[in-house]
């Protein structure tokens, strides 16, 4: 049995302050500590390493992360490939002209690709830099500050959430605050990284900006703590991503199906397993050279286009 720790802040799913240790160091060997709650088995950072985390993600994220404050036109064209995939998971579930919003529109592709086929669309960016440089290259509706600050009359048919729920300092808190917007019955989607994924070294699991690891289970009992009811949650693609698809009902705030007791213990020994078995599968060893490939691909598909002359090319 793992050592039982008291956590400096509490889990947001159970309320608990106690977990266990899983690892003590990020992805480039600085400290971190990441600590997985015995009573609902989501692994979070403690404490957490920012000052004030929604300063730093509105002004240093984007350069500490990608090295840029704006994103390169490689960047653009990777972003609208994920989009066109996000999109064909998404158009069945919303209908003709939809009102949707993107929390955490980044660059703006996604929010770019649902304009051109048709629907409202609109998105929420706390990084400045970015949201600016989405507003200016490619004309979208991006309102520039972080969830706890957005305000709006509308509602919302779809909001969507792709690779940021892991950052927040306060997911129940945000989810819930957006959720204000979505209409009864409106669909909420997230898309976060798959922390039990096997073929992603166990070292380089650990960033300093994910606050928050899910797996499939703790997704889901954060969409029902919210008051949200899980249609769907499952890994997608190679398994790297977790897809979750969420409607708004009428259940109270902190109501969630309780894990079992051993369910912590279990997540953290599929975690050890797998750091093992990572290195025994030989096509792991290949992944450097495919993504050196990949990023070839990019550059020469984006080279001397503006943002919206890359997007076109992909999505008409």
């Amino acid at each position: 049995m793992p050592q039982l720790l008291k956590t400096s802040r509490a889990c947001p799913i159970s309320g608990s302050e106690q977990g266990y240790l899983v690892s003590e160091k990020d992805r480039h060997g600085q400290p971190l500590r990441n600590i997985i709650s015995k009573e609902s088995g989501l692994i979070f950072v403690d404490p957490v390493p920012f000052e004030n985390t929604e300063e730093f993600y509105k002004t240093e994220y984007r350069k500490s992360y990608k090295g840029v404050h704006r994103p390169e036109p490689k960047h653009v064209y990777r972003a609208g490939g994920n989009a066109l995939q996000r999109y064909e998971r998404i158009k069945s579930l919303v209908s003709e002209h939809a009102n949707t919003l993107d929390a955490g529109s980044s660059s703006g592709e996604f929010v770019y690709l649902m304009k051109s086929r048709g629907f409202r669309a609109q998105g929420v960016e706390a990084n400045q830099p970015y949201a600016e440089y989405s507003q200016k290259e490619l004309g979208i509706d991006v309102a520039v500050e972080p969830f706890s600050e957005f305000r709006t009359e509308e509602e919302f048919d779809l909001i969507s959430m792709f690779h940021v729920l892991e950052h927040l300092e306060h997911p129940i808190r945000d989810l819930a605050h957006l959720c204000k917007s979505l209409k009864k019955d409106g669909v909420f989607i997230i898309e976060v990284p798959n922390i039990l994924y096997p073929n992603m070294a166990f070292r380089n699991k650990w960033h300093p900006g994910h606050l928050f690891s899910f797996s499939e289970e703790t997704l889901s009992a954060l969409g029902q703590a919210v008051g949200l009811q899980v249609i769907d949650c499952k890994p997608i693609g190679d398994g790297g991503n977790l897809w979750g698809v969420f409607k708004k009902c009428q259940k109270a705030i902190g109501e969630y199906k309780k894990a079992d007791t051993t369910f912590a213990e279990q997540t953290l020994a599929t975690l050890r397993r797998a750091s093992f078995a990572y290195y025994k599968n030989p096509s792991n060893y290949l992944k450097i050279f495919q993504k050196l490939a990949k990023q070839g691909r990019e550059k020469r598909a984006s080279r001397k286009k503006t943002a919206q002359q890359i997007l076109n090319s992909l999505y008409l």
